[in-house]
């Protein structure tokens, strides 16, 4: 053998480990792309590594989609109206009625309710009250003269069967009394009222808006319409509590500083007819039906 042929043997062992790898390469490559497509064949979808990404993508969907899902916190629950159903607050604006709606209606009140008969506004309405009257001093002060007799309010009451009962008192009391004492005695009034007539709708008005300005002037007193305010929102409160329809009048009455036009008034607290049309225009949309 001559040097030039165990040169040729020997390159040719030395390429052979090169082709060795290229071989084997060429075999996994073509093994896992017959692993792939077996996969798609029989999942439809990619290979695992990507389903595994695609598991953790929808379990972090479900966990965002679980999140989403909680039942309402306590705290917009509680948001619920903890009142119960009826009578929740004034009573709301409702169809007109006729002027004869009040034939059966009996108005109790102080200065401002007896206007209705000064003004006849509402002649076909009972009126029983006076002036000075107030709720510290409603059950004992005699100021209805009727058939000879000095009586209370509510004893002249008993004289009378209406079916409905429109009360309006505090005004006088507003200066002197706190909002708590006023609520007070009006629950009181309210349980005689409801003893007395049982089967009347019973509906408390609020009490009216003055003129600060004209009324300090006239009166020298310490009412402002904050505190009247104040004293109506126990009034309401009492009147739920009591079970009977609170009239939120005072709102056809202010004007936009929320208090009783000076054009309206000649002392800051009493008015004249037009005013007496509005307030009867707002009783005749603001009523309820009892069956």
């Amino acid at each position: 053998m001559t040097k030039r042929d165990t040169d040729k043997i020997y390159r040719r062992r030395r390429g052979s480990p090169a082709l060795l790898a290229l071989i084997v390469l060429l075999v996994l490559t073509a093994a896992s792309a017959l692993i792939a497509l077996a996969w798609q064949g029989i999942q439809g979808t990619d290979p695992p590594q990507n389903l595994v990404v695609r598991l953790e993508d929808r379990s972090s969907s479900q966990e965002e989609s679980s999140s989403s899902e909680q039942p309402p916190s306590s705290q917009e629950s509680s948001s619920e109206p903890e009142e119960p159903q009826g009578l929740m607050g004034a009573v709301p604006e409702s169809p007109r009625v006729r002027s004869d709606y009040f034939d059966d209606a009996m108005f109790v009140g102080d200065s401002i309710t007896t206007g209705i008969e000064l003004y006849e506004v509402m002649s076909n309405a009972t009126v029983v009250a006076a002036t000075g009257i107030n709720l510290d001093n409603i059950m004992t002060k005699k100021v209805i003269e009727l058939e000879g007799q000095e009586l209370t309010i509510p004893e002249a009451m008993t004289h009378y069967h209406p079916k409905k009962i429109y009360i309006m008192l505090g005004a006088n009391g507003v200066g002197g009394l706190t909002a708590e004492q006023t609520a007070s005695y009006y629950a009181n009034f309210v349980d005689l009222v409801k003893s007395q007539h049982p089967g009347a709708i019973i509906y408390v008005q609020s009490i009216l808006p003055i003129n600060e300005a004209k009324f300090a002037q006239k009166y020298n007193g310490a009412m402002t319409n904050a505190k009247i305010d104040e004293t109506n929102a126990a009034i309401l409160q009492m009147a739920q509590e009591k079970q009977v329809y609170y009239l939120n009048v005072a709102e056809a009455f202010k004007d936009e500083t929320g208090g009783l036009p000076a054009s309206a008034t000649p002392d800051g607290l009493h008015f004249g007819t037009e005013s007496y049309t509005k307030w009867f225009d707002y009783l005749k949309t603001h009523t309820v039906t009892e069956e």
